[in-house]
């Protein structure tokens, strides 16, 4: 009888899966990933005409710190799409590994839920702040409340993603859940 290494004896429903790593490509990106990688090339640009003019022109343009500034929360929210769609936000996986499968399953679908209705929590709150946001940026003629309306419409999104991802791991076995973990933990 041949001896599993020391994870398979500390953890019984362990499953050993050799898994090569993935090779990312210019393939990989769906439409959903679109804007992030749009406003992100739209802030390097605008940092690299903030550097330019500063420190080669000795004449910054002052509209391009408040621009990158809101290009950068643009960034994170519309990023987090993309994060959530996948299911690659950190969690405690660990812990999740450490324990039996069912209460493996129980804690990941309570997270899932937790997750979803702090997604959803945001989007309202988020909502009621952009309908009271009357105010413009400071350099240019853009009302505050579109980029509040862009981070409201990514949170929305988050929001189905994350109600799709706890139907999932409801729909899934315990069996099934620690094995996509263990994919998702040897694949990342």
């Amino acid at each position: 009888m041949g001896q599993g290494n020391e994870n398979d004896r500390a953890r019984p429903h362990a499953t050993s899966i050799a898994v090569e790593p993935e090779q990312t490509s210019i393939a990989d990106i769906r439409w959903i990933d679109a804007p992030g990688i749009l406003v992100f090339w739209v802030l390097a640009i605008v940092v690299f005409l903030q550097f330019f003019t500063r420190y080669v022109l000795n004449d910054s343009l002052a509209w391009t710190e408040e621009v990158a500034r809101y290009l950068l929360i643009l960034v994170c929210f519309l990023g987090s799409v993309s994060a959530v769609k996948r299911g690659s936000h950190i969690a405690l996986e660990f812990l999740m590994r450490m324990v039996p499968p069912a209460c493996a399953k129980a804690l990941s679908v309570v997270s899932a839920v937790i997750t979803c209705g702090i997604y959803g929590t945001l989007t309202w709150i988020g909502i009621e702040l952009t309908q009271k946001t009357r105010q413009k940026m400071v350099t240019l003629p853009v009302p505050k409340a579109w980029i509040y309306t862009i981070c409201v419409v990514a949170l929305a999104v988050m929001t189905a993603y994350a109600a799709v991802w706890a139907w999932r791991k409801l729909r899934r076995s315990p069996g099934q859940l620690v094995a996509d973990l263990d994919r998702h933990l040897t694949t990342d």
